[in-house]
Protein backbone atom coordinates (compact mmCIF):
# COMPACT_ATOMS: atom_id res chain seq x y z
CA UNK A 1 0.00 0.00 0.00
CA UNK A 2 1.17 3.34 -0.57
CA UNK A 3 1.86 5.60 2.24
CA UNK A 4 0.19 9.29 2.34
CA UNK A 5 2.27 11.84 2.20
CA UNK A 6 1.61 14.21 4.45
CA UNK A 7 4.67 15.48 6.39
CA UNK A 8 4.44 16.86 10.09
CA UNK A 9 6.02 19.86 11.25
CA UNK A 10 7.29 18.15 14.01
CA UNK A 11 9.04 16.26 11.87
CA UNK A 12 10.28 19.00 9.84
CA UNK A 13 11.21 20.84 12.60
CA UNK A 14 13.57 18.03 13.80
CA UNK A 15 15.27 17.94 10.14
CA UNK A 16 15.39 22.05 10.20
CA UNK A 17 17.46 22.14 13.18
CA UNK A 18 20.10 19.49 11.61
CA UNK A 19 20.62 22.23 9.14
CA UNK A 20 18.72 20.96 6.37
CA UNK A 21 16.15 23.22 4.31
CA UNK A 22 12.45 22.80 4.73
CA UNK A 23 12.64 22.17 0.72
CA UNK A 24 15.03 19.25 1.21
CA UNK A 25 13.02 18.16 4.23
CA UNK A 26 9.79 17.57 2.84
CA UNK A 27 11.21 16.29 -0.29
CA UNK A 28 13.22 13.68 1.77
CA UNK A 29 10.77 12.91 4.32
CA UNK A 30 8.04 11.84 0.94
CA UNK A 31 10.51 8.46 0.34
CA UNK A 32 9.99 6.96 3.88
CA UNK A 33 8.38 3.88 2.72
CA UNK A 34 7.82 5.24 -0.53
CA UNK A 35 10.59 2.81 -2.21
CA UNK A 36 13.18 -0.21 -1.10
CA UNK A 37 16.16 -0.06 -2.55
CA UNK A 38 16.92 -3.41 -4.19
CA UNK A 39 19.15 -5.54 -6.73
CA UNK A 40 21.19 -3.42 -9.11
CA UNK A 41 21.22 0.67 -8.10
CA UNK A 42 22.96 3.05 -10.33
CA UNK A 43 22.92 7.01 -8.43
CA UNK A 44 23.48 9.39 -10.83
CA UNK A 45 25.68 12.55 -9.61
CA UNK A 46 24.74 11.81 -5.99
CA UNK A 47 28.00 10.41 -4.62
CA UNK A 48 26.25 7.90 -2.05
CA UNK A 49 26.01 10.78 0.47
CA UNK A 50 23.08 12.51 -0.18
CA UNK A 51 20.47 12.85 2.70
CA UNK A 52 17.96 11.06 1.11
CA UNK A 53 20.06 8.09 1.63
CA UNK A 54 18.46 8.07 5.93
CA UNK A 55 14.86 8.04 4.31
CA UNK A 56 15.09 5.15 1.34
CA UNK A 57 14.88 1.88 2.61
CA UNK A 58 17.33 -0.77 1.44
CA UNK A 59 17.25 -4.40 1.68
CA UNK A 60 19.92 -7.22 1.53
CA UNK A 61 20.40 -7.53 -2.35
CA UNK A 62 21.44 -4.08 -2.62
CA UNK A 63 24.24 -3.73 -5.09
CA UNK A 64 25.06 0.42 -5.17
CA UNK A 65 27.17 2.31 -8.05
CA UNK A 66 27.80 5.94 -8.42
CA UNK A 67 28.50 7.47 -11.33
CA UNK A 68 29.70 10.94 -11.11
CA UNK A 69 31.09 14.14 -13.27
CA UNK A 70 33.68 14.80 -10.32
CA UNK A 71 35.82 11.98 -8.07
CA UNK A 72 34.23 11.96 -4.58
CA UNK A 73 33.96 9.13 -2.30
CA UNK A 74 32.57 6.10 -3.53
CA UNK A 75 32.38 6.95 -6.86
CA UNK A 76 32.90 4.15 -8.85
CA UNK A 77 32.38 5.83 -12.94
CA UNK A 78 33.43 9.64 -13.26
CA UNK A 79 31.68 10.72 -16.31
CA UNK A 80 29.28 13.24 -17.93
CA UNK A 81 26.07 11.60 -18.28
CA UNK A 82 25.78 14.21 -21.14
CA UNK A 83 27.94 13.39 -23.36
CA UNK A 84 29.44 9.67 -21.69
CA UNK A 85 27.96 6.41 -21.77
CA UNK A 86 28.03 4.53 -18.08
CA UNK A 87 30.01 1.18 -18.83
CA UNK A 88 26.77 -1.12 -17.60
CA UNK A 89 25.17 -3.56 -19.49
CA UNK A 90 22.14 -2.92 -21.13
CA UNK A 91 18.77 -3.40 -18.98
CA UNK A 92 21.47 -4.15 -16.08
CA UNK A 93 19.96 -2.08 -13.32
CA UNK A 94 16.81 -2.41 -11.50
CA UNK A 95 16.78 1.03 -10.24
CA UNK A 96 18.43 4.61 -11.33
CA UNK A 97 18.57 7.03 -8.85
CA UNK A 98 18.90 10.96 -9.96
CA UNK A 99 18.24 13.61 -7.09
CA UNK A 100 18.56 17.28 -7.78
CA UNK A 101 20.76 16.53 -10.92
CA UNK A 102 18.34 16.98 -13.76
CA UNK A 103 18.25 21.22 -13.25
CA UNK A 104 21.81 21.39 -13.59
CA UNK A 105 21.24 19.42 -17.25
CA UNK A 106 21.23 20.77 -20.83
CA UNK A 107 20.76 17.68 -22.92
CA UNK A 108 17.81 16.04 -21.11
CA UNK A 109 16.80 13.49 -23.67
CA UNK A 110 20.04 11.96 -24.08
CA UNK A 111 20.15 11.34 -20.59
CA UNK A 112 16.94 10.06 -20.54
CA UNK A 113 17.75 7.95 -23.27
CA UNK A 114 20.62 6.61 -21.35
CA UNK A 115 18.93 5.96 -18.08
CA UNK A 116 16.27 3.89 -20.30
CA UNK A 117 19.15 1.76 -21.57
CA UNK A 118 20.65 0.76 -18.17
CA UNK A 119 17.16 0.15 -17.08
CA UNK A 120 15.57 -3.39 -16.98
CA UNK A 121 12.38 -3.85 -18.20
CA UNK A 122 9.78 -2.20 -15.15
CA UNK A 123 13.00 -0.82 -14.02
CA UNK A 124 12.75 2.29 -12.16
CA UNK A 125 13.39 6.40 -12.43
CA UNK A 126 13.52 7.98 -9.22
CA UNK A 127 14.17 11.42 -8.20
CA UNK A 128 14.33 14.96 -7.00
CA UNK A 129 13.93 18.19 -9.26
CA UNK A 130 13.41 21.43 -7.28
CA UNK A 131 11.06 24.12 -8.16
CA UNK A 132 11.26 27.39 -6.94
CA UNK A 133 14.94 27.03 -5.56
CA UNK A 134 17.42 29.66 -6.22
CA UNK A 135 19.59 29.55 -8.80
CA UNK A 136 23.03 27.43 -7.70
CA UNK A 137 25.42 26.62 -10.49
CA UNK A 138 27.19 23.40 -9.73
CA UNK A 139 28.53 23.86 -12.63
CA UNK A 140 25.53 25.01 -14.09
CA UNK A 141 22.38 25.45 -13.64
CA UNK A 142 19.73 25.49 -16.86
CA UNK A 143 15.92 24.88 -15.97
CA UNK A 144 12.73 24.66 -13.66
CA UNK A 145 10.71 21.95 -14.65
CA UNK A 146 6.47 21.64 -14.30
CA UNK A 147 4.87 18.94 -13.05
CA UNK A 148 3.21 18.60 -16.56
CA UNK A 149 6.94 19.49 -18.60
CA UNK A 150 8.02 16.80 -16.53
CA UNK A 151 5.18 14.39 -17.36
CA UNK A 152 5.56 14.80 -21.19
CA UNK A 153 9.55 14.71 -21.17
CA UNK A 154 9.37 11.21 -19.08
CA UNK A 155 6.55 9.81 -21.37
CA UNK A 156 8.40 11.12 -24.50
CA UNK A 157 11.72 9.28 -23.42
CA UNK A 158 9.77 5.90 -22.95
CA UNK A 159 9.11 6.05 -19.61
CA UNK A 160 5.30 5.12 -17.44
CA UNK A 161 4.83 7.93 -14.49
CA UNK A 162 3.57 6.39 -11.40
CA UNK A 163 4.03 9.35 -9.51
CA UNK A 164 5.17 12.92 -9.75
CA UNK A 165 4.35 14.72 -6.13
CA UNK A 166 4.83 18.56 -6.12
CA UNK A 167 6.56 19.13 -2.97
CA UNK A 168 5.50 21.89 -0.56
CA UNK A 169 3.05 23.29 1.59
CA UNK A 170 1.72 26.92 0.37
CA UNK A 171 3.11 30.45 -0.47
CA UNK A 172 3.98 31.04 3.04
CA UNK A 173 6.58 27.90 3.09
CA UNK A 174 7.77 29.03 -0.49
CA UNK A 175 8.41 32.88 0.25
CA UNK A 176 10.15 31.42 4.21
CA UNK A 177 12.55 29.08 1.68
CA UNK A 178 14.33 31.94 0.03
CA UNK A 179 15.53 33.22 3.56
CA UNK A 180 15.93 29.63 4.94
CA UNK A 181 19.66 29.58 4.15
CA UNK A 182 20.02 32.88 6.49
CA UNK A 183 18.04 31.82 9.47
CA UNK A 184 20.22 30.23 11.84
CA UNK A 185 18.92 26.51 12.66
CA UNK A 186 17.59 26.92 16.14
CA UNK A 187 15.71 29.90 15.02
CA UNK A 188 13.55 27.48 13.23
CA UNK A 189 12.09 26.72 15.92
CA UNK A 190 10.57 29.99 16.24
CA UNK A 191 9.83 31.15 12.43
CA UNK A 192 8.86 27.43 10.53
CA UNK A 193 5.74 26.99 12.86
CA UNK A 194 4.63 30.60 12.36
CA UNK A 195 4.99 30.31 8.35
CA UNK A 196 3.30 26.46 8.91
CA UNK A 197 0.63 27.60 10.42
CA UNK A 198 -0.20 30.56 8.28
CA UNK A 199 -0.26 27.87 4.97
CA UNK A 200 -2.60 26.09 7.00
CA UNK A 201 -5.00 29.21 7.95
CA UNK A 202 -5.18 30.07 4.21
CA UNK A 203 -5.97 26.54 3.21
CA UNK A 204 -8.81 26.53 5.57
CA UNK A 205 -10.37 29.78 4.50
CA UNK A 206 -9.57 28.37 0.96
CA UNK A 207 -10.33 24.21 1.18
CA UNK A 208 -10.35 23.86 -2.75
CA UNK A 209 -7.50 25.21 -4.13
CA UNK A 210 -4.24 23.20 -3.88
CA UNK A 211 -1.54 25.43 -2.55
CA UNK A 212 0.45 22.66 -2.72
CA UNK A 213 0.27 22.55 -6.04
CA UNK A 214 0.65 26.14 -7.01
CA UNK A 215 3.77 26.56 -4.92
CA UNK A 216 5.78 23.99 -5.04
CA UNK A 217 9.25 23.84 -3.41
CA UNK A 218 10.04 20.90 -5.57
CA UNK A 219 9.01 17.71 -7.27
CA UNK A 220 9.46 14.10 -6.58
CA UNK A 221 9.32 11.46 -9.16
CA UNK A 222 8.82 7.88 -9.67
CA UNK A 223 8.76 6.48 -13.37
CA UNK A 224 9.06 2.80 -14.87
CA UNK A 225 10.51 2.00 -17.91
CA UNK A 226 7.94 1.09 -20.70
Amino acid sequence: MTPIYKPTLGAVLREAIRGKSVGRTLTNLFWRGRVVLSGQVLDIGGGSQGSHYRFLEEDERLSLKVADIVPRTGTDFILNIETDKVPLPDGSQNTVLMFNILEHLFEHGRVLEEIRRLLAPKGLFIGTIPFLVNVHPDPHDFVRFTKEALERLFTKHGFTVRVIEPIGRGPFLAAYEQLDMLVWSPLQLVFLPIVWCLDGLIQGIKPNRNFKAQFPLAYNFIVEKS
